[in-house]
């Protein structure tokens, strides 16, 4: 069968030179030997349009001369037009011409380009430097294997150039390219210093990946340096709201209030635990914690959260504390003093009998009382005689 095909072989264009018209002049590889793929639907087939044909371009074929013969005043295009180049089609889509017939290079046929339309020469000195071929072929249905083991399923005969397009990518790879080596003619470089230090010349697109490579060194510089910038702006403003936290903690006022909170609790778990309770700690849920712990200490008061706590100990400062059940009559009997209240009592008791007796001496004169009663005493005595 017999089909148009554009290829798509990438080779790279060097040696570029200018005319005094502007018109560029340059050598490229735009066509090679070997297996190249397709979809079928390129090539008319039946069946699945977007399957993978292994298509053989055998040496012979590529490098004949009646091949070769057909590169010789082709038109250029800028991307493959949608159908061959005819006299109806080429004032809108030829940018330039292929001068002589191609040659072998290798595995490839290299030709030379002149490529006149200004935009094109822009397009190519950008990067886009990949070369295609469109031609017609025989295609014959035979599988095999190469020299080399790789499988084919057609073979491509009577190969013949309609015209050779600036593509970004081709199908033939990245060395079917317009050639960026050496550039000559009156090519004007334009030099840049990469990070690294190098001078490069930007209009080379062979200089593109060292360029490309620079941009991502800087790129990724840049962004770990607004990364490191962020955190520490984020670490900043975290210090100034502690720094006004600690501010607003540490005025007169909430001092204040801290001492009274703490002085009001430790009233109260004196209340709960006993007069003779006391805490080291300053944090209002921890001493009424160990004040639980020292009223109810069948619970285990560790794991339990600050709510729990506070109602726990709001429970127990509830009590009425002054009075205790009787458990004789039912009646509420006043409950035993303790500690400091206990001993103040015990004072107040022992004035009281230290009051109610004076102390005899041998020295002291008895006083009327005494004097009466032992004269009382006597009277008895000598009755009774």
């Amino acid at each position: 069968m017999k089909c148009t095909v554009f290829d798509r072989a990438g080779y790279r264009i060097t040696q570029r030179e200018y005319t005094d018209e502007g018109f560029l002049k340059v050598p490229g590889r735009v066509a090679r030997t070997g297996i190249q793929e397709y979809l079928a639907r390129e090539l008319g087939l039946d069946g699945d349009p977007n399957r993978i044909v292994r298509v053989y371009r055998p040496p012979e074929e590529v490098f004949a001369p009646d091949s070769l013969s057909t590169y010789d005043a082709s038109d250029i295009t800028n991307d493959h037009p949608k159908e061959l180049v005819t006299a109806l089609t080429y004032k809108g889509v030829a940018v330039g011409v292929v001068r002589g017939p191609g040659r072998q290079d290798g595995d490839f046929v290299a030709a030379d380009l002149i490529v006149k339309d200004q935009k094109t020469i822009t397009d190519i000195n950008a990067g886009k430097c990949e070369i295609s071929a469109g031609y017609t072929a025989i295609y014959d249905e035979a599988p095999g294997v190469t020299e080399d083991g790789q499988a084919y399923h057609y073979i491509q005969r009577e190969i013949r150039i309609n015209h050779v397009a600036i593509v970004d990518r081709a199908r033939a790879g990245a060395n079917a390219r317009v050639f960026d080596h050496n550039p000559g003619g009156n090519t004007m470089p334009v030099l840049i210093t990469t990070d690294s230090g190098r001078s490069v010349d930007v209009a080379d697109p062979a200089n593109a990946q060292v360029v490309a490579d620079s941009f991502d060194r800087l790129l990724k510089r840049a962004t770990d340096a607004e990364s490191k910038a962020d955190k520490a702006q984020a670490a900043a403003d975290s210090a100034t709201e502690k720094l006004g936290e600690a501010v607003k903690a540490s005025s007169d006022e909430a001092i204040k209030a801290r001492v009274t909170a703490i002085s009001s609790t430790h009233a109260l778990a004196r209340k709960v635990a006993g007069d003779s309770f006391t805490c080291d700690s300053l944090d209002v849920i921890e001493i009424k914690r160990a004040a639980l712990a020292v009223a109810l200490p069948k619970r285990d008061w560790s794991d339990k959260s600050a709510g729990y706590v506070e109602a726990a100990f709001d429970a127990e400062s509830d009590k009425d504390e002054e009075e205790e059940e009787d458990d004789d009559k039912g009646e509420k009997k006043p409950k035993a003093p303790t500690g400091d209240t206990a001993a103040l009592f015990a004072q107040f008791v022992q004035l009281a009998k230290d009051g109610a007796t004076t102390p005899a001496t041998t020295d002291a004169a008895p006083t009327p009382y005494q004097a009466h009663k032992k004269s009382l005493s006597g009277a008895h005595k000598q009755k009774g005689a």
